[in-house]
């Protein structure tokens, strides 16, 4: 991306930043005999270059041309060459009919602000014209909001260099910066600014009405922890502070340890119906407590100063605040959810506003101590371990990414084909293709039974899987088992396998599936039918044909194919653990399918919990456990090269990319994408996590995806209050596909993350939609990187992730 070459490195008078397109116009006082507005260039370009001065850069703005209008503008040029270059009173300001040229240094002003319409706008001084008069460059809604706000993260460096004369190359927060950060709310008029026309203190309490009117402060809230383009506008709101009793909690002040307490806040609303915090409290008159309760509960005290204002808030720390801090604006947010006396559930979003980032830093690493020993019920760890756990909730920018080299950006950072400008399928149309896709295209009268049987059965959908290999999908329905073929952007309902049972004909309801051996074949468990024991369906038969049992005392918790793409394979053995081991399970062998040699690797601690697992295309294991913590291992029967820690919640589930450079980890609330590829300057460098060790206290630092915490508390309060769990996450996945996506479910609502997007901190990285039904699984279609397939309650089909929306669009 063009905004982080020079801080990557790049040559003198390389262009650093730009915004490719936009309108420049140029605006006067409203007495001005010239007008008060003026379009210079209606299609044009902003960037900033480096000079070969060193610590000086440049602000240009170029115009842009249409098709024939460069010919037409040349031929009416040709007669005024007098008019097409300009030197300005300043020498160091020029410009020509398709170029103006300003140096970046602060006399300019400049500042960005949010229009009424929506737009942004970057405005300047003209430095060589009359008072008031300021240049505007009207930004086009299609350039996304990261990239305006990493254009001006980098004019601020940019005019760091210029006034001290050093590199800013170790900058990476704004607080640093903030000297540079013009407002034109706070600037005072000098004697020199004074004119004699007795009307000019009207014009500037307009223009001064007008400002606090357009103008927003931005805030950029971290969502899965990346939210460039959150807005908080600074507004009253009448009707809003006639709702505080809405936010007076019955509860009074808790009596407990005062580990935190501060006036120097300010407190902020989430108002749904604009999409923007309201400012509810301003310092002193709120305070803010984190108290401890003792047995390792705390709570966040939040009350009004003012009289006037009752506002009381108690929240217990847990999961479902979503907390999220941000270092570039200062900002902290969480839900809090409250009943009414009728037992309705209400959910509302909170932003916490500190002064300094120092102020922010100090608040976060209390709060996420506390919560930390709030979740795994134990004292805050040492040094090494509470960084991981901040670092964790922490924003991780591009220039900050020490895991990732230009080499990476360049070859991750890659944008997929016009996702959102697909054309848009309503809700009702995708209900009427659904339907039709999964009982079309029978083929006799018995296969039009199984799918009538099939769909009046009583049970719900409970799981599914994708096949590898033939292009079907299978269903769980209780003791059933759907079959649906993978057409072209549809599913067909193929058939049902009914009554599944043993080898003795005892039902069972598989609670576990894993395609074999080219998809000939279904491994399946029922926990609670049998947890020792596994069954082997022949797929062509319709029927259970082996049965596996792993051992006589040692319970299976799951499976997993022994390399990723094994499935494609005639490969016999998987691989399998129980709480507390990981082994082979080989069908050959007699008697028990438990390998126990060498390569079975039992703990003698006995309380690893250890849940689910996943495997690379060479056959290294990811292992994972209801503590939270997760192991790698490069094969079976040796120690784990790398042990991640956790951060308080179960791991639900695994996926790892097929080369293990990247694990996706699913915990109930949230989702964890994490670099296992050790970074420059450690021993192991350029090595994987699976093989080598990272070095002390250098473990990766994951990156936490979540739905931004106004749209959790959305779909929670449309739940009804009850706290929803996503299901399962993948990678989209195939022989020749490159990892780009991640699907997962979460209630009635699917939502695909881009990882370009997550590794750019794109403040909008997810699409969302939402169905009738909860979905209970989902997973990419093999080999795509587009197709979803997806089991809700009672219904299976295949979505293009491209009729996903934006956020904005769903909850409204």
């Amino acid at each position: 991306m063009n905004f982080i070459r020079k801080f990557i490195g790049a040559t003198p008078t390389d262009e650093v930043a730009s915004i490719p397109s936009g309108k420049l116009y140029l605006t006067r006082s409203k007495q001005s005999p010239k007008g008060s507005i003026e379009c210079l260039y209606n299609d044009a370009f902003a960037s900033i270059k480096q000079t070969t001065t060193p610590f000086y850069y440049q602000f240009f703005i170029n115009r842009v041309y249409q098709e024939g209008e460069l010919d037409a503008t040349s031929n009416s040029a040709s007669e005024g060459d007098d008019d097409d270059e300009s030197t300005n009173s300043r020498k160091d300001i020029h410009h020509s009919k398709d170029e103006w040229v300003f140096p970046l240094e602060q006399d300019l002003n400049i500042y960005i602000y949010q229009k009424t319409n929506g737009s942004k706008a970057i405005v300047w001084k003209d430095l060589n014209g009359d008072l008031g008069d300021k240049f505007e460059f009207i930004i086009d809604e299609d350039v996304r909001f990261n990239e305006v706000d990493s254009f001006m993260f980098t004019i601020y460096k940019c005019l760091y260099e210029n006034k001290y004369r050093t590199s800013s190359l170790r900058i990476n927060n704004l607080e640093d910066l903030k000297e540079f950060i013009y407002n034109p709310k706070q600037d005072s008029l000098g004697l020199e600014d004074l004119q004699e026309d007795g009307d000019f203190e009207d014009e500037e309490d307009e223009e001064e009405e007008e400002e606090e009117e357009l103008d927003e402060v931005y805030f950029q809230g971290r969502e899965n922890q990346n939210d460039h383009s959150r807005i908080v506008k600074y507004v009253d709101n009448e009707k809003s502070q006639s709702d505080d009793d809405l936010h007076y909690s019955s509860v009074s002040e808790p009596q407990g340890k005062i580990e935190y307490v501060s006036t120097n806040i300010s407190l902020h609303l989430y108002d749904p119906s604009i999409e923007t915090f309201i400012s509810k409290l301003d310092t002193p008159n709120v305070e803010v407590k984190l108290i401890g309760l003792g047995t390792f509960e705390n709570t966040l005290f939040i009350h009004s100063l003012d009289p006037s204002k009752r506002i009381r808030i108690n929240v217990t720390l847990n999961r479902s605040m979503s907390p999220t801090f941000n270092y570039q604006h200062l900002s902290f947010i969480f839900n809090n959810y409250t009943a009414n006396s009728q037992g309705e559930i209400s959910g509302y979003s909170w932003l916490i506003k500190f002064p300094t980032f120092n102020d922010l830093s100090y608040f976060q690493r209390i709060f996420l101590g506390l919560m930390y020993e709030s979740l795994n019920k134990k004292k805050w760890g040492e040094r090494a371990e509470q960084d991981y756990f901040i670092n964790a909730f922490s924003e991780l920018r591009v220039d900050e990414a020490g895991d990732l080299t230009a080499e990476d950006k360049k070859e991750l950072f890659v944008e997929e084909s016009d996702e959102e400008e697909d054309e848009y399928e309503s809700a009702e149309d995708f209900e009427k293709r659904k339907i039709i896709t999964q009982y079309e295209n029978l083929d006799s009268d018995e296969d039009e039974d199984y799918e009538k049987a099939w769909k009046n059965s009583k049970d719900k959908n409970t799981d599914l899987t994708v096949g590898l290999s033939k292009g079907r999908s299978y269903v769980v329905k209780g003791d059933n088992l759907g079959v649906y073929n993978e057409g072209d952007k549809r599913l067909y309902f193929q058939t049902a396998i009914s009554n599944l049972s043993d080898l003795k004909g005892k039902k069972f309801n598989p609670d576990k599936l894993l395609l074999h051996q080219q998809d000939q074949h279904m491994i399946m468990s029922d926990s609670k039918f049998n947890d020792k024991t596994l069954y082997k369906m022949d797929l062509t038969r319709g029927k259970v044909v082996e049965e596996w049992k792993i051992s006589n005392d040692v319970p299976i918790v799951s499976y997993a194919p022994k390399s990723k793409f094994s499935q494609l394979t005639d490969e016999q053995t998987i691989t399998g653990i129980s709480s507390n081991g990981l082994f082979t399970i080989d069908p050959r062998l007699p008697g028990n399918k438990l390998v126990n040699d060498q390569t079975y690797k039992q703990y003698k601690t006995k309380n690893n919990d250890f849940t689910t697992l996943a495997t690379t295309e060479n056959g290294y294991i990811a292992l994972g456990s209801g503590k939270g913590d997760i192991k790698l291992y490069d094969r079976l029967g040796v120690n784990a090269k790398t042990a991640l820690p956790s951060f308080g919640d179960p791991v639900v589930g695994l996926d790892v990319s097929k080369d293990g450079r990247w694990m996706l980890v699913t915990c109930d609330n949230y989702l964890l994408l994490t670099d296992l590829k050790i970074g420059a300057g450690q021993k192991n460098e350029g090595k994987l996590g699976f093989t080598n060790y990272f070095d002390k206290d250098k473990k990766p630092i994951p990156r936490r995806l979540i739905l931004k915490p106004q749209h959790e508390a959305y779909i929670t309060r449309e739940n009804g209050g009850k706290q929803l769990k996503f299901t399962q996450a993948y990678f989209n996945t195939g022989l020749d596909t490159k990892e780009m996506s991640i699907v997962v479910g979460l209630g009635n609502y699917l939502i695909t993350w881009s990882m370009s997007k997550v590794l750019r901190n794109d403040p909008d990285p997810y699409l969302i939609r939402k169905f009738s039904q909860n979905i209970v699984a989902d997973n990419f279609k093999f080999g795509s990187n587009n197709e979803v397939i997806m089991a809700t309650q009672d219904d299976v089909s295949m979505i293009s992730k491209r009729k996903l929306n934006k956020p904005n669009s769903v909850f409204r």
